[in-house]
């Protein structure tokens, strides 16, 4: 769903300071604390040879591949990270070819992936001795993981080369997220960035015109802890855990972080409640996370060397 209606400025008190410029106060994560909870990345290979019957072949076959779903799920985090934070790249000459490559890699790993997937659901309506070549499969499979790990190195490299400024702030945003949600917001945020000229002109708007939005967003997600009726998330997640005031003009950059910060924590451990089934706080959150989204893009296009 496309959300641009919080475009239109809303109807708010304008006695606000000029915003903030990036500043370096900020800590920075190191390459292993963006993805040492994603980067466990085991050499597998498998074979047929202790497979002597059909309903055996078919399991490791299926066995394999969804060894490979995880790795890629792996794959494809990092590649979206990193799509999500290319204008902060520090960027020379090969930049724009590297990713291209990825680009190009990425795609053929998802494609050859669903081919593979399309023959392997064949198998279940094969009868016992039925004329399929499994080790042929098993070869697609296994080159398919070689050609996995080539390109999880790439997306390392690439990482470790370009972008050694990323702040812990971008990543924790997007470490608990699927690809899935990363694209999305990847999709979302660079839609959001193209209404204006520039990421400081998105930052300014942003900046003077989220109050509402901010209020409205934490309003929405104490109403939902409210109606569970959970008496410890209600006793500890009333509106004065996020905000002091309902009356939020603008917030410094640093607020915009403490706020998300909170707002993650408390999402991640109340997970008695299903937040999907909550589509007013769904809706303002989206819109709230794009925002955020490009006051840490912009933030870090400041600390670009």
């Amino acid at each position: 769903m496309r959300i641009f209606s919080f475009f239109k400025k809303p109807k708010e008190k304008i006695d606000i300071k000029v915003p903030e410029f990036p500043t370096k106060f900020i800590s920075k994560a190191s390459d292993d604390e963006i993805y040492y909870e994603r980067a466990e990345y085991i050499d597998d290979r498998y074979n047929l040879d202790d497979c002597f019957d059909v309903k055996t072949k078919v399991e490791r076959i299926l066995e394999s591949l969804r060894a490979f779903d995880k790795k890629a799920q792996t794959i494809l985090h990092k590649y979206y990270f990193l799509k999500l934070f290319a204008k902060v790249a520090s960027r020379d000459a090969k930049y724009n070819e590297k990713m291209i490559t990825v680009d190009k890699q990425v795609n053929r790993m998802k494609k050859i992936y669903d081919e593979i997937k399309k023959r392997a659901d064949v198998l279940k309506y094969l009868p016992e001795e039925g004329d399929f070549d499994y080790n042929e499969l098993f070869m697609k499979i296994n080159d398919l993981f070689d050609f996995s790990r080539a390109l999880f190195t790439r997306l390392s490299d690439i990482q470790k080369q370009y972008y050694q400024n990323l702040k812990i702030a971008a990543y924790s945003l997007c470490k608990n997220k699927t690809h899935q949600e990363l694209e999305q917001l990847l999709k979302e945020t660079n839609e959001t960035i193209q209404q204006y000229k520039s990421p400081q002109e998105a930052y300014d708007f942003i900046y003077y015109n989220s109050g509402e939005l901010i209020v409205n967003t934490v309003k929405a997600l104490v109403d939902v802890i409210n109606e569970s009726g959970i008496k410890n998330y209600i006793d500890a997640y009333q509106f004065q855990y996020f905000l002091a005031s309902d009356d939020v003009v603008a917030l410094r950059f640093a607020e915009w972080i403490d706020l998300f910060n909170k707002l993650l924590y408390v999402i991640r451990n109340t997970n008695r409640i299903d937040y999907n089934s909550a589509p007013l706080f769904s809706q303002y959150y989206r819109q709230l996370e794009t925002r955020y989204m490009i006051m840490l893009i912009y933030n870090e296009m400041g600390l670009k060397q």
